[in-house]
């Protein structure tokens, strides 16, 4: 067996993982720890370090699939070569998942002819211009600046903050209502059930992970809240926004209020996928992003099962 230790990730681990993606320049919020830890629970994510790569394992649904090798270009043909061996000796296909286009590039360069492939729109990550999003300007923005608009002009008394420790046991209470609202939809409640373990999970160790918030109070309680962090040093990433959806304008408010305040220094927004929920994607189009980076999926040539992976993705 090759010297590869999966272990499942937790807080202790932020270290040496944070480590390992300082090499890299994240691109998608999946290659951050402040993604990999929270949602932990239904992604199984496991983690090894080889040499100077960070070796990922994620089993979803009763699926095993593995992220790229995180790590430098050079020599990348040795952490390749560990995972088959891994995935061999574990009885468990090479399918990597979570691949966006440089990292598509290297293992193709080095498997060529091993491995077939196929785009994974479902989770590409939307990437967006902050200026545009902060200043809704043009024809293009109308319905989103009015959105906001109406919010403001109805909703004069709201309360824009930046979110605190002290102010989680609100959000909280806020998610909790939010969850008990939907949960007889029966498409998307068992995603939002992940997402409110994942934001949970956040909001417990709030002070531990990097990220920042802000939120909207109206009648005396929080109606809305966004989280996020720096992905790259021209990227922020949200990795939650949250919102009263019986208050119309307030998803525009904490969109736009959120950026302005904190992200106008820097250029562009990762607003991560939109899991091909049809409302979802039209919401993201909408805000007209500059740039999908698109996900790649990856799977043995000739492997029997190659229409199960790729039905799954």
């Amino acid at each position: 067996m090759p010297n590869i230790d999966f272990q499942p990730i937790t807080l202790a681990d932020k270290p040496a993982i944070n480590a390992l993606l300082a090499q890299i320049r994240p691109t998608i919020v999946e290659h951050s720890f402040n993604t990999l830890f929270p949602w932990q629970q239904p992604h199984a994510y496991h983690w090894a370090q080889f040499e100077n790569w960070l070796l990922l394992r994620t089993t979803y649904q009763g699926r095993t699939a593995f992220f790229p090798p995180l790590g430098p270009a050079k020599g990348y043909q040795r952490p390749l070569a560990a995972l088959a061996a891994y995935a061999g000796e574990s009885s468990l296909p090479l399918v990597f998942r979570e691949v966006t286009q440089p990292w598509y590039n290297l293992i193709m360069r080095h498997m060529a002819g091993q491995l077939q492939s196929h785009s994974d729109r479902n989770a590409a990550n939307y990437i967006y211009r902050i200026a545009d999003l902060v200043n809704l300007n043009g024809k293009k923005y109308h319905a989103q600046k009015n959105m906001l608009n109406h919010f403001k002009r109805s909703y004069p008394e709201y309360q824009f903050k930046p979110l605190t420790p002290a102010l989680l046991p609100d959000c909280r209470t806020a998610l909790d209502f939010w969850c008990a609202s939907r949960q007889n939809n029966s498409t998307s409640f068992p995603t939002l059930l992940q997402e409110s373990h994942a934001i949970q999970q956040i909001f417990d160790h709030w002070q531990e992970l990097d990220i920042y918030g802000a939120c909207i109070f109206l009648h005396g309680h929080i109606q809305a809240f966004a989280i996020a962090e720096i992905l790259n040093n021209n990227t922020v990433a949200v990795l939650i926004e949250k919102a009263n959806s019986n208050i119309k304008g307030l998803y525009s408010a904490i969109n736009q209020m959120f950026l302005a305040e904190y992200w106008q220094d820097f250029e562009f927004v990762n607003r991560a996928e939109d899991l091909g929920l049809a409302n979802l994607r039209r919401t993201k189009m909408a805000y007209l992003p500059v740039h999908l980076e698109m996900k790649y999926v990856l799977w043995p040539s000739g492997w029997q099962k190659n229409r199960e992976v790729a039905n799954h993705a």
